[in-house]
C-alpha cells in the first residue's frame, strides 16, 4: 500500500475526517508494554474553518491487572492552518490552552515545538501510510516519565446496508 502523501494541511485535515479505530501501546521506562487500548475516535467539522473535533473513547488494559477494563475518553481541538496544525485541549480543566502544534513535512506531521508539562517533553509524530491508516509516537521524557506511546489508526469501514 502507498504512503499518503497530502499536498497541504487542508488535505490533511480532509484525510482524517470520520471514523476511525484504534490500538495503542504504552511502554513506561521498560522494553515490554505496561498497558494497551484500543477504542474508538471521529474528526468531525468544528465551527470554526479549518478547525476539526477530535473525539476518543476506548478501554486501557494494563498488563500487571489484565482483567481489569479502565474507561477513558479525551476531547482535542485540531486547527489547520496554512502552514501548521494547532492542537488545543477541549476537555478538562485546560480546555481552550494550547497542546502541540505541527508542521506537514510529506506524509508526516512533526512537533513544531516541545510541549512541556511541568519538567516532562511531550512530542509526537503522525505518519500517513495509506488512505485508511495512520500512527501515531508519542514520547515523553524527563524528569517524572520516561514513556512511549504508539497508536494505530484504521478507518472504520462503512457498513452498507443489505437489500431487502
Amino acid at each position: 500500500m502507498a504512503a499518503f502523501v497530502p499536498a497541504d494541511l487542508a488535505a490533511m485535515a480532509d484525510y482524517f475526517l470520520g471514523e476511525w479505530i484504534f490500538s495503542r501501546t504504552i511502554w513506561e521506562g521498560s522494553e515490554s508494554p505496561q498497558a494497551t487500548a484500543s477504542g474508538e475516535l471521529s474528526f468531525t467539522r468544528g465551527e470554526v474553518r479549518g478547525q476539526l473535533v477530535y473525539r476518543e473513547h476506548g478501554q486501557l488494559r494494563m498488563t500487571s491487572a489484565p482483567g481489569r477494563l479502565i474507561p477513558f475518553s479525551r476531547v482535542f481541538d485540531y486547527r489547520f492552518g496554512p502552514d501548521r496544525l494547532c492542537v488545543l485541549f477541549a476537555d478538562g480543566e485546560r480546555v481552550g490552552q494550547p497542546y502541540q502544534d505541527y508542521l506537514l513535512r510529506g506524509q508526516e506531521l512533526i512537533p513544531a515545538a516541545d510541549h512541556l508539562c511541568g519538567p516532562d517533553c511531550y512530542t509526537a509524530v503522525y505518519t500517513a501510510h495509506g488512505e485508511d491508516s495512520f500512527t501515531m509516537e508519542t514520547t515523553i521524557n524527563g524528569p517524572k516519565k520516561r514513556t512511549r506511546v504508539r497508536t494505530e489508526f484504521s478507518r472504520r469501514q462503512s457498513v452498507s446496508a443489505s437489500p431487502a
